[in-house]
């Protein structure tokens, strides 16, 4: 049982691992990790050489990081993916969602940054580290967002991990507000498992529901698209997934089920 906990951090600290011992002799933008996917096109591509088939398995472990102890209990499953911007790693781990910034030559942990949600991360949908988080030049900042479990939008200084005071409340914009629908701030099941989208000075932030499971009852909440301005943390705009009443292609829900649906 014990190795079966480990593994998952062993599996992350891997992969950091690799993108080290590639960055020793190629240095420069081009080869930073600044989203999830390399790239707004997710595209997963990057142009690192040094890594090839016929070395793969001379690699050797340079340092560990273990997530274990970050959050109430150890993660079952960590998928995270790392981001790497100017030699730090940024990545959200453990069943809390941490963030935390990583020397990459040494795995020196530089900062960590948590939020207790209380209730509210307890009865969250989606309680563990997600895919990740995403990085933006703000201003001339280099700043982090990421989402928690209990579905709070945050925006952090990537050099310090201190929250941006001028972003939301105190660096916080509360997801469940602004939904265009009625929903418990503590109990309302959503939350986000994929990392936050920048993209033309906003966030883009879709919902998730708890998987793996039937929903309680016929009425749930709907998961609506948002974009956020990553200045101010204003709300742009909002698609809805379920169109309301005067969006385009409600009649074709019959019997009024975009009311529950």
């Amino acid at each position: 049982m014990l190795a079966s906990m480990l593994r998952p951090s062993w599996g992350l600290l891997t992969l950091l691992v690799c993108v080290t011992v590639g960055l020793s002799a190629q240095e420069g933008r081009d080869l930073e990790w600044r989203s999830y996917a390399a790239d707004l096109a997710s595209t997963f591509y990057s142009p690192a050489a040094q890594i090839t088939a016929d070395n793969f398995d001379d690699l050797e472990v340079a340092w560990r990081f273990s997530t274990r102890n970050l959050g109430p209990v150890p993660e079952f499953n960590l998928q995270s993916t790392p981001l790497m911007v100017g030699g730090i790693l940024y990545s959200t781990a453990g069943s809390r969602r941490d963030v935390v910034a990583l020397d990459a030559t040494t795995g020196e942990l530089l900062w960590m940054h948590r939020i207790d949600e209380g209730e509210r991360g307890t009865a969250a949908p989606r309680r563990l580290s997600g895919r990740g988080l995403t990085y933006a030049e703000v201003d001339g900042q280099n700043q982090i967002f990421y989402v928690t479990p209990g579905y709070r939008l945050v925006a952090l200084n990537a050099a310090t991990g201190q929250r941006v005071e001028s972003f939301g409340t105190d660096g916080i914009v509360d997801l469940k507000l602004e939904f265009d629908q009625d929903i418990d701030l503590v109990t309302g099941e959503v939350g986000l498992h994929a990392a936050p989208v920048v993209a033309n000075n906003t966030i883009v932030i879709g919902a998730a529901h708890r998987p793996g499971t039937a929903p309680k009852s016929r009425k749930n909440v709907q998961g609506h698209v948002r974009g956020y301005d990553t200045r101010t943390g204003a709300r742009k705009w909002i698609f809805h997934t379920v169109p309301h009443s005067d969006d385009f292609g409600n009649d074709t829900w019959l019997d009024d089920s975009w009311q529950y649906t």
